[in-house]
């Protein structure tokens, strides 16, 4: 009766790693789909992309706080300045990637609003030659 039950023990005895290869192998979440003609897009994605670092850097910054809790010889004072220089370095090039997306988004603003403006001169005086050729 045994031998017939170890098939089904070892299978059991699998089950969690299984498990841990399928955590490990899965595609995480689709991000939502930005439209990169849309205008401010970019901007958008910047702005997410900084925050979605810099709650990284807030765990890690918790993380190594516990760390230091537990650490006896104190090897975690080393290496926090080098952590925190590498989080201001990190973020330093998100915000100058936001101020880009920013900077492009109201170039593109101004472009629109200069041919909208084009738009309405060459309309006036086609409305003006209208009443001149009656």
């Amino acid at each position: 009766m045994a031998i017939q039950r170890l098939p089904s023990l070892g299978f059991l005895a699998l089950l969690p790693l299984v498990a841990a290869c399928n955590q490990t192998t899965a595609s995480p979440p689709a991000a939502p789909a930005v439209d990169p003609n849309a205008m401010g897009s970019g901007v958008h994605a910047a702005l997410a992309d900084v925050q979605v670092t810099r709650e990284r850097h807030d765990s890690q910054a918790a993380g190594m706080a516990v760390m230091s809790f537990f650490d006896p010889i104190g090897i975690t004072d080393l290496a926090e300045p080098a952590m925190e220089a590498e989080h201001r370095r990190e973020l330093d090039e998100k915000y100058r990637r936001v101020e880009e997306e920013v900077r492009k988004t109201v170039a593109e603003a101004e472009a629109i609003k200069a041919q909208n403006q084009a738009g309405a001169n060459n309309s006036n005086a086609r409305r003006r030659a209208r009443r001149e050729a009656e």
